[in-house]
């Protein structure tokens, strides 16, 4: 059996941890958020010996998408925000929350993507993945 992975992933051009928290300090949240975000940054795990900066790369990724596709970030802020709203109506929130929400969060989430292909975004790194396949499938 292979245990290796098909498509490489480097993890060697990740942003300093100065140049993630200056992101970090431009963003438009509150001051608890990034503080809570300045700790996730921090936080680091050993493996086989070495300190891998767990945190780090999670950030980076995460802000990356956030770049990438922000319609797609966007309307999943907007269908998980409005799900919770639907949630919390007095009685009626119980029963369409659960039947409302996961279609709601669903439908925001793919207009966004939409939204996202439209500007090609997507659509190059559909293709740019698809070709990596391809390349890692011929090697197989």
């Amino acid at each position: 059996m292979n245990n290796q992975l098909p498509i490489e992933i480097d993890w060697t051009n990740l942003p300093s941890r100065r140049e993630l928290h200056r992101r970090l300090d431009r963003l438009a949240l509150p001051a608890d958020a990034k503080v809570l975000m300045g700790k996730l940054l921090d936080t680091t795990a050993e493996v086989a010996g070495r300190i891998v900066e767990v945190g780090r790369r999670i950030l980076a990724f995460v802000l990356d998408l956030f770049k990438r596709y922000p319609a797609t970030t966007l309307g999943a802020i907007v269908g998980l925000t409005v799900t919770m709203l639907v949630s919390s109506i007095p009685f009626i929130g119980v029963i369409l929350g659960p039947l409302v929400g996961p279609l709601l969060a669903a439908f925001m989430i793919t207009s966004g993507a939409m939204a996202d292909m439209r500007n090609s975004s997507i659509e190059k790194q559909i293709e740019l993945f698809g070709a990596k396949l391809d390349a890692a499938m011929a090697r197989a």
